[in-house]
């Protein structure tokens, strides 16, 4: 099992949702924890208040630049001395088919979700091979599932599997382990636009277990790909077995 206590972790997309919860679970588990987000939360104060300055950091920047994302880990380096754990759970919704939404849009969906890991790795990898580091992709169902009207997020969270795989099989002999974690309806931000409707045919028609997740069914399960360590190359989802279904 890999002890966290006294790791340092990084979380992109931290400041809120799956990825705070994330961040709030690292550190309960005993790893300090640099918190990245493009702007501060209130959420992500609480944490700096509830845990202290010593280990928790909140490093502003937007990992879809990839200088800002190199510099991000360079300075983490500089500062700490280290990099244990790796977590890419920056992202957000991209909506429309591919007849209705933009170039940029599309060019920006892959500039956020999956460019970021090549930066990200090849700044930490000389840290996370040190002592043998875990690193943890946050994809989502829709990338193993047809999802209507949202090509987009489909792919670049669908390129994150064999992403992983990749990185897992060529980095595995340094003790770098590359997971990833497919979550399903989580209530966050994310939904908040979701019509009654689309809620009432979720939980009726398409989660067996007739709820939505919370960001604490997915972080537990981060936490186990983190703390597993002959886990590697793996994608775990969590949702509610809404992907298990043929239809509905």
């Amino acid at each position: 099992m890999y002890d966290i206590t006294n790791k340092l972790a990084l979380v992109t997309g931290g400041t809120r949702g799956i990825g705070l919860a994330i961040a709030r679970h690292l550190l309960a588990g005993g790893a300090d924890v640099v918190i990245n987000g493009r702007s501060e939360t209130d959420e992500a104060r609480q944490l700096l208040a509830d845990f202290g300055p010593k280990r928790v950091e909140i490093a502003l920047g937007d990992v879809g630049d990839p200088a800002a994302a190199t510099a991000l880990v360079e300075g983490i380096g500089s500062r700490r001395g280290r990099l244990d754990i790796l977590v890419h759970s920056a992202g957000g919704p991209v909506p429309g088919k591919v007849t209705d939404i933009s170039t940029d849009a599309w060019m920006d969906a892959f500039k956020v979700h999956v460019h970021p890991v090549f930066h990200l790795f090849r700044a930490a990898h000389p840290y996370l091979k040190r002592e043998g580091g875990a690193v943890l992709l946050v994809s989502s169902v829709a990338g193993l599932r047809g999802c209507p009207g949202t090509p987009a997020y489909q792919t670049v969270k669908g390129a994150l599997i064999p992403l992983a795989k990749a990185l897992a099989f060529d980095h595995a002999a340094e003790g770098i382990r590359v997971n990833v974690i497919a979550p399903g309806v989580i209530r966050t931000r994310f939904h908040d636009a979701m019509s009654e409707a689309a809620y009432t045919h979720n939980i009726t028609n398409r989660i067996p277990l007739r709820r939505e997740g919370s960001v604490d069914d997915v972080a537990t399960a981060c936490l186990e790909l983190i703390r597993n360590d002959f886990m590697t190359g793996e994608t775990v989802t969590v949702d509610g077995g809404m992907s298990m279904r043929i239809t509905g």
